[in-house]
């Protein structure tokens, strides 16, 4: 049985996102099979490429429903960088609209703050500020490092779900927790050992749903 479900979306980084999931987890498969995700425990979203192409490979592989069926039925999600930012209702980096799943947007990570200059995309090696308790980050201390490549961040509408921020030429969400929902701007499987334990955690939620 595949107890967890990796999103195959045509576009993102799949194998590096396996290669850790399988160290704490073997039972899990890179797929877009509408079965295969319901009948899985927990699904992983991995995110590369922009939110047009994410978006629309979803679309085209009929998996819109799917996805929001899945939160919906409790079972646990994570979603990763470009993963977190479809959920939103819409973005600065496209036109298709997103799926909605949290309210807000994705803007565009500003170039220059007090005539200081940011390279974009942001890129590197950043602080991961907690906000709340999460199990997600189990073992992980407040403002540990963590890889992010992105150009676009998320602005919830309601800051209760931010879980954590990270500061670059502005404060940005970092990560999110709404119920059974996980979602993190960085990469986890390019975040050495505080990376891995985000894995680690995400499938003990799983086991425990």
């Amino acid at each position: 049985m595949i107890e967890i479900s990796i999103l195959d979306t045509k576009s993102a980084n799949f194998h590096s996102v396996k290669k850790a999931v399988d160290k704490y987890n073997p039972k899990n498969e890179i797929t877009s099979n509408i079965d295969t995700i319901e009948k899985s425990n927990g699904l992983i979203i991995p995110g590369v490429s922009t939110t047009d192409t994410v978006l629309s490979n979803i679309k085209q592989l009929g998996l819109e429903e799917t996805i929001k069926n899945f939160y919906n039925s409790g079972k646990p999600i994570l979603c990763i960088c470009v993963g977190m930012q479809i959920l939103f209702e819409k973005s600065a980096e496209g036109r298709i609209p997103g799926l909605g799943i949290l309210k807000g947007s994705v803007k565009k990570i500003p170039e220059s703050k007090n005539n200081e200059k940011f390279k974009v995309p942001h890129m590197g090696w950043n602080q991961l500020n907690l906000k709340n308790n999460n199990k997600l980050f189990d073992g992980v201390d407040n403002n540990s490092n963590f890889y992010f490549v992105h150009s676009y961040y998320c602005d919830p509408e309601e800051d209760k779900i931010i879980s954590g921020t990270t500061t670059y030429s502005i404060e940005m969400c970092a990560s999110i927790k709404q119920k059974n929902l996980y979602a993190v701007q960085f990469h986890p499987e390019k975040s050495a050992a505080d990376g891995l334990k985000i894995y680690k955690n995400f499938i003990n939620i799983v086991k425990s749903y």
